[in-house]
Formats: C-alpha cells, structure tokens, sequence
C-alpha cells in the first residue's frame, strides 16, 4: 500500500511517522517548498533563535510524547518560572500566579470577581445553537471577568475575535466541563480530584535546538521519501486509487492532504474544494526583539497577554529568554511578539518601519520601562492562524460527509481539530488509524 502524504509541515511529518511505525513502508512525502517544517522554522541570527510559530508544547502528552520519542528528538523542561503568566489590563503588567491566588489578581474589579466565583451557582445551561466564545464566558461568569477571559482565551490561542469563535470547537475543553458537571469551575475540580496521583501535570517543554531541529529529526526519518520542491497541481481520483499530480504523476492508495484548507481546495474535485474554501484564518505578524538584559529587560515568566480595552496592536508578549535561556546569547534577552490576528489583519501590511516602531513602543509600554533593542526580527504570516468561528463543526461535518464519498483521502493539519502541536499529533494518530484500519493493496 502506498500513501502520499502533501504537506511537510508538522502535520504531514507526525502522520508519516505513525504510519511508519504502524508498519506502511511506502509513505511518500511531498512538499512545494524544499525544505520541511512549514511554518514551524527556527530564526537563528546574531546568537539568537526566534521560533517563527509556535516554540514549546506541553508535555507528558498521550500523543505527542509517543511521536515525539519516536522521532528521537530531545526535549528540556522550560525554566519552572513559565507557569507564571501576565495580564496587561488596566495600564499595568499584572501577574497571574500558577496558583488559586490568580484570582485575586487586580484584572477586574471585586464585583466582577464575586460574579465569577459564583459561576457554579449559575443554572442556564448551553443552548442547542453554536455559541461564539465570548457569549460562553460571559454567561458562565458575568459580562466583566467573561469580557476578559474570552478575550485572552482568543488572543492567546488564536489571535481571534472570541465574538466570533465558537465555543465549542475553539475550546472544547470549556463546554465538555460545563456539559458534564454543569459548571466550568465544578467540572474543572472534579476532573483535578479524578487525575491519579502518581501522574505528572503538563508543563511547558521545548525541543533542543528549536523547532527546526524537530522538524530535520522527523524528516531525516524519511530520507529520500521527502520530496522537496515537489508543486502539487492536482489530487485526482483514479480507479480504484488516487493520483497525486506534480512534477510527475504518483499513484497512490490514500492521500492525506496535510495543507492549509485553503491550499486543499486548489488541489480536489469542486465540490470538496468549494467546501474547503470556506476555511476562516487571521494573518499574524511575529516580531523578535533582542538586546542585552539592559537595552531589553525582561521580567520572570512565560510572558503577556494585552487585556480588551488596551488598544494595542500587539496581542501578547513571549519572555522567551526567560523561560528558554539558550534563545540569546549568555547576558542577552529575546521577547517575542504576536501582533495584527482578527481584530487587526491590516498590521501584516504595515512596512518594516512602522511595525517596529509602534511594535516596540508598545512593548515598552507593557514593560514599564525604556527599549533599545539591538536585534530586530520581523515574520509575516500573511495565511495566519485558523479561525475555528461559529459553524465550524458544522463545516467539518460537511467534509467528513464530503471525504465518506471519496474512500482514501485524508484531511489533517492545524486547520481542522486543533491548532496546537498536541492536536495536531492526535490527528495524525487518528489519520493513520484510519488508514491502517482500511488499508488495501
């Protein structure tokens, strides 16, 4: 049995993997850039190493742990100081301790905290209809502390708009508790009494050598099946199989298309393109600011969310050289910032100049104190993040119907059950399953 894999990113790689390890030898895969990863690239410049997307990944993790052994690839804890996190809300940096005293944090006011902490009391239950994240939270836990939380939520996750997220594909975890115990706050303790004890909590983790040297780990896995610069034109089915159009033609038994949505629909029949082209993202500008611990002082910590009513453009702030010191070089600071997402997708048009000039005022401005960085990066994610909105498990019901009719081809990748690099590698097991549990010859 042969199966093409397009799409070299994380997705396609984790999925190559399994399939290697469930015993499928002839997995080939292919990629329009010639060089693996997508967009999980490792800057290095000047000493330091700036993850263009995402940088860590929490761990132990059913699936990913398993995969990530499997590629070989070593990975340290982050600095223990990770788990602690920032809120930029009322003109200060507030920090939100690992611990039950986060809710005394000064991010709303006392009688947005009392409406919060009744939240168990709260007896309105989901409707049948998709709700956005914001309508979520603001019923769980009052308009003011529900404003903020989904806010965040968003932010950090996404980049999105939580009035247009939907609740329960953005952030399944939140509704299943509600769902389950009829309380978010009931359902989470519940769930924390019920975890064995002798089962480590997950914690941040990053690959040594960034996400580049994972991604050469799991590529050098393959050898000569990772095609580089392999420009697919079309997936075609074709008899009894499928027929992968590029620079020249590979048949294939399954093909699992781990691309964009968008890029997908460029590449099937209309119906299922039309259907994959109603995919949603938000583009991202990522922006490395480096220097010596005195042009760049950073705090302790994991970094800064920007609260709702900050107006900035820059949506958080990643401490980088805080959590991960081998980022920078020995007496240097890295801060990473997420900038434009939903709310605004015109920063990825902005110049270079003016990106770094309001980006590191505003950054000053978080900080509390004066900027001189001596390294600049700039990253634009001009496809962006997905956008799980209102009617996004609709829409996926609609391709798993869509996919029914065409037996061996696959869906998987960020745009789809999850963006983090741990739903990606359940989605790749939950591929391969698929396949390995119809596989043909």
């Amino acid at each position: 049995m042969r199966v093409v894999i397009v799409g070299a990113g994380l997705a396609g790689l984790f999925t190559a993997s399994e399939l290697t390890r469930a015993g499928i030898e002839d997995v080939v895969v292919v990629d329009k850039e010639h060089e693996p990863g997508g967009v999980a690239q490792t800057v290095r410049r000047d000493g330091f190493s700036l993850e263009s997307a995402v940088g860590t990944f929490m761990l132990p993790h059913p699936h990913l742990s398993q995969i990530l052994d499997r590629i070989g690839v070593d990975v340290i804890r982050a600095e223990p100081s990770a788990a602690l996190r920032y809120v930029y809300a009322r003109d200060r940096l507030i920090p939100l301790p690992p611990t039950p005293k986060a809710l005394l944090a000064p991010i709303v006011s006392i009688g947005a905290k009392l409406r919060a902490l009744a939240e168990p009391l709260v007896k309105v239950g989901p409707s049948s209809e998709d709700e956005s994240l914001d309508h979520f939270c603001r019923r769980r836990f009052g308009d003011r502390m529900g404003k903020m939380l989904a806010w965040l939520a968003a932010s950090g996750v996404f980049a999105g708009d939580p009035q247009r997220l939907s609740a329960r594909s953005a952030f399944p975890a939140l509704t299943t508790l509600e769902k389950k115990a009829g309380s978010v706050v009931r359902g989470g303790l519940q769930q924390r009494r019920r975890r064995p004890a002798d089962v480590a909590r997950p914690s941040s983790h990053l690959p040594v050598g960034g996400m580049g040297a994972l991604v050469q780990a799991a590529a050098s896995l393959l050898g000569d099946r990772f095609r580089g610069g392999f420009d697919v034109a079309s997936v075609l089915h074709d008899g009894s199989g499928w027929r992968v159009e590029g620079l020249e033609a590979i048949r294939a038994d399954h093909v699992v298309l781990a691309v964009r949505p968008q890029a997908a629909a460029a590449l099937v029949d209309p119906d299922l393109g039309a259907a994959l082209a109603g995919a949603v993202s938000a583009p991202v500008v990522v922006v490395g600011l480096g220097g010596t611990s005195d042009q760049l002082p950073l705090p302790p910590g994991f970094g800064v969310l920007t609260g709702p009513d900050s107006g900035t453009a820059s949506l958080g702030v990643l401490f980088e050289s805080s959590y991960a010191p081998a980022r920078a070089p020995q007496g240097h600071a890295l801060a990473k910032v997420i900038a434009g997402g939903a709310r605004k997708p015109e920063v990825v048009d902005w110049d270079d100049a003016r990106i770094i000039e309001i980006i590191s005022s505003e950054v000053a401005q978080i900080l509390g104190t004066a900027l001189d960085p001596s390294f600049v990066e700039i990253i634009r994610h001009h496809a962006g993040i997905p956008q799980y909105e209102i009617g996004h498990s609709a829409w996926l019901s609609e391709l798993d119907a869509l996919l029914g009719d065409r037996p061996g081809l696959h869906l998987t990748g960020w745009g789809y059950r999850g963006v983090g690099i741990a739903h990606i590698a359940s989605d790749a097991v939950a591929v391969a399953n698929r396949i390995v549990g119809g596989r043909h010859v």
